[in-house]
């Protein structure tokens, strides 16, 4: 077994390995559909909106662990499970896989990781090897940002014995790939399901203005490169921001800096600027660009 992930709830009852039954069912759907959704990307570059669907690989449950309350799974390559099991994959996409969810869940949960720095570049890193298991030719951040988009919903389920039955306090994912073992860097707690569960939107209209590095136009959401906040942030077009000039800019920013990739973009001048209400945490921290206007830099 090469790449195993577990989910582990600690505090409250957890820590005498209970659990509410219904809460926890209801989180390890969550915390498989977004193993699976983002396994299902890596390898065939499409974001489907049901786990059933997936193909090129099976995950696996193990026995759950005594030890607060923690439950395994195992990712295998390959689409037919036999009485044997099936080959395991290699380690190295062991832990192309670990970065994909890794990022897909900071994603959610607000720790806001930089796709280029991250998981783009052990991408590439990856197709420079021989040997290994083929992965979509195509995969970029707005792809991800699909994946993000169609498992929000399972990653908030997750945090369900923390926040309605307190039969947990916190919860953590952790890997084994090979002879290593680790915890992804994130966490699930009360301030992360705030974090995702509730949004305040500002009363004035700010201005944010950097790069496109993700659109798209069928949903008119997107993310937006800011070089005085060193991150991406993700935005919407409201209705009156849609008009053709308006997404033009927002496209010519995408397609002019579509090569420019890591360091490289934090050196890149803005282009665009987005004129909109800040959609932010409890804690105030930004989620979310509604943007009203468009116009270039």
């Amino acid at each position: 077994m090469e790449c195993v992930f577990d989910l582990t709830f600690r505090g409250s009852l957890a820590d005498n390995n209970q659990i509410q039954f219904y809460d926890v069912a209801q989180a390890l759907a969550g915390f498989e559909r977004c193993i699976s959704l983002t396994t299902h990307m890596l390898l065939n570059g499409e974001a489907i909106t049901q786990s059933p669907s997936a193909r090129g690989f099976s995950l696996v449950a193990l026995p759950s662990e005594e030890g607060s309350w923690k439950f395994n799974v195992v990712l295998f390559l390959g689409s037919t499970v036999s009485a044997f099991g099936l080959a395991p994959p290699d380690t190295m996409f062991g832990w192309l896989a670990k970065s994909a969810v890794e990022y897909v869940v900071q994603e959610s949960l607000g720790f806001t990781p930089n796709f280029e720095e991250t998981l783009g570049s052990q991408i590439e890193r990856y197709r420079s090897l021989e040997g290994t298991q083929p992965i979509h030719r195509e995969l970029d951040e707005g792809r991800f940002d699909s994946v993000i988009e169609k498992t929000e919903a399972g990653i908030r389920t997750v945090h369900r014995p923390i926040v309605f039955s307190g039969t947990a306090d916190r919860a953590q994912i952790g890997f084994r790939i090979g002879a290593d073992t680790g915890n992804l860097e994130l966490y699930f707690d009360q301030s992360t399901f705030e974090y995702m569960s509730e949004t305040y939107t500002s009363e004035d209209v700010d201005e944010f203005c950097g790069v496109i590095s993700s659109y798209n136009v069928n949903t008119f959401k997107g993310r937006l490169y800011v070089p005085n906040e060193r991150r991406t942030l993700p935005f919407e077009l409201s209705e009156e921001a849609r008009s053709r000039a308006e997404v033009d800019r927002i496209t010519t920013s995408l397609r002019n800096n579509a090569r420019t990739q890591g360091a490289a973009r934090q050196n890149t001048q803005p282009d665009v600027c987005l004129k909109g209400f800040r959609n932010e945490s409890s804690s105030g921290r930004l989620k979310r660009i509604f943007a009203v206007g468009v116009h270039s830099e």
